[in-house]
């Protein structure tokens, strides 16, 4: 699953009641390995109450120039690492990290001449935040719309940093906010209402898309969030005949087997082609085909286990499972009964997967 490197916390800023931003020092020779894109994430590995804890987290910093790497980590209720680390982390902890990767970024390169539509909402905004500094500094001539959903003003994660930068780009950078429940106090001194009540959906990317258009004949939509504005906002934009190839997404959100609705089975017997050979265990009910083997002591590949990176992908020859996220999948790879490992539960008795 790869290597992961010490690295040394050199900053802790508050962000919000319940988000931090974490700065990591990048030693002089492990720049390169360090080397990374705007939107891809950091893994990061804990031992808490006695086990491995792997969790991973988009990058906030931008590499358009290279500062030290951020994230973003907003506290989940019952979540074990971001309350961890939310709670625990400081300066001069040293956290064990393993290098940038993820398959959701941008091709910043100088010269561009783009439109961004950047679509967003909660702590999806960290992978976004950092592809739109990188376009901002980089590309001149390209220009930034975005749209970032919370619940109220306190929830807005980079606010400030949001701000300033709307002023020092002027009319390359749109910002709009969108707030589900907005408190009418903290906007009661200001001259108008700079923000769109509600939540992203169909009608306000349609608003969205025709108050703002397109500079450029280059235009590309990313989207990071919960699952369900990933749907929204995509279903939207290709009902306006937006070029599938033209949208980029990422879902933000964890696993959750106790809420499943389907009906799974108890002791599903799999048999796994790993490296090379065969191997059968039991697996428990509710667990996934990747959590069976990591905790039967065998080692496939994994890095996120949030269904983002796609690293467990496997193809599924025999039975049947649930996904709970299929969002890092194609339509073509679902097709051909390719699963991501860490998101699916089994449905029958005996699962045989191969991973390549």
């Amino acid at each position: 699953m790869g290597t992961f490197y010490q690295l040394k916390v050199i900053n802790v800023k508050t962000e919000t009641q319940d988000s931090v931003v974490i700065s990591f020092d990048i030693p002089n020779h492990l720049y390169d390995t360090f080397n990374y894109k705007s939107g891809q994430y950091l893994t990061l590995k804990f031992d808490l109450e006695g086990k491995e804890v792997i969790r991973s987290y988009s990058l906030c910093s931008s590499p358009v120039p290279q500062k030290p790497l951020c994230i973003g980590v907003k506290r989940v209720e019952e979540g074990l690492v971001s309350n961890h680390i939310n709670d625990t982390i400081k300066v001069g902890s040293v956290v064990e990290v393993k290098p940038p990767e993820g398959h959701f970024y941008a091709d910043v390169r100088r010269g561009n001449y783009k439109t961004y539509y950047l679509f967003t909402a909660g702590s999806g905004i960290t992978p976004i935040l950092s592809i739109l500094r990188s376009v901002l500094l980089e590309e001149e001539k390209s220009y930034v719309y975005m749209i970032y959903g919370n619940r109220n003003h306190d929830s807005i994660m980079f606010k400030t940093e949001l701000s300033q930068l709307q002023e020092q780009f002027g009319n390359r950078l749109v910002i709009k906010h969108c707030l589900s429940k907005p408190k009418s106090s903290f906007w009661s001194n200001k001259q108008q209402t700079p923000y769109i009540k509600g939540r992203i959906d169909k009608k306000i990317v349609k608003w969205f898309l025709d108050e703002y258009p397109s500079y450029a004949q280059n235009t590309e939509y990313y989207i990071c969030g919960p699952e369900s504005m990933i749907n929204d906002t995509e279903l939207a934009l290709l009902s306006f005949d937006v070029p599938e190839g033209r949208i980029f997404k990422e879902s933000f959100g964890s696993i959750n087997t106790g809420s499943i609705s389907v009906e799974t089975v108890a002791n599903a017997k799999l048999t796994a082609t790993l490296h090379n050979e065969n191997v059968e265990i039991s697996i428990e009910e509710g667990k996934t085909v990747l959590r069976a083997l990591i905790d039967n002591n065998y080692n496939p590949p994994y890095s996120c286990e949030g269904g983002i990176c796609a690293s467990c992908i496997c193809k599924l020859k025999k039975g049947k499972v649930h996904m709970v996220n299929t969002i890092s999948l194609t339509d073509e790879q679902i097709e051909q009964n390719y699963i991501l490992s860490c998101q699916s539960i089994p449905l029958t008795d005996e699962i045989v997967v191969e991973y390549n």
